[in-house]
């Protein structure tokens, strides 16, 4: 005779399917992530050689000569900032006198650096119509 209240060897419970939170791992897709570093270094690279470059055209701009600064002439009746010891270098920067409009420039070069007497020439930079400064030059050779 059995025992009625013995059930027996215990079957296991199966769920159909996981459970609901649990999702299998997912491997990382191969060359998506390679592509996306790839593509950063190389916008990095960019990013630094526009910087570069940028750095280096202001250090030339006349914007940035101050006095004691040696300056060649550019393309047409442009100048940039050199080195002293450039062969290239025309003129030093003995003065700079601020707030000159281009019609002022025009008219009165000359004695706008008669307060630097070793200038011989003068460059004026600024919005046309508007003011901006000059540059008294002494000759460098």
């Amino acid at each position: 005779m059995s025992d009625p209240y013995s059930q027996g060897p215990q079957q296991p419970q199966y769920v159909s399917g996981p459970p609901q939170s649990w999702t299998p791992p997912q491997p990382p897709p191969r060359g998506k992530n390679r592509g996306t570093v790839v593509g950063l270094v190389v916008l990095a690279v960019i990013v630094g050689f526009i910087g570069v470059a940028g750095y280096l055209s202001s250090k030339s701009d006349p914007d940035t000569a101050a006095i004691g600064d040696c300056v060649a002439r550019g393309s047409g009746s442009s100048i940039r900032v050199v080195e002293c010891t450039d062969p290239a270098s025309d003129y030093k920067v003995v003065g700079k006198v601020p707030d000159k409009t281009q019609v002022q420039f025009n008219i009165s070069s000359q004695r706008i650096c008669n307060p630097f007497p070793t200038a011989k020439s003068a460059y004026w930079k600024g919005e046309s119509g508007g003011k901006g400064y000059v540059l008294c030059l002494a000759p460098v050779k």
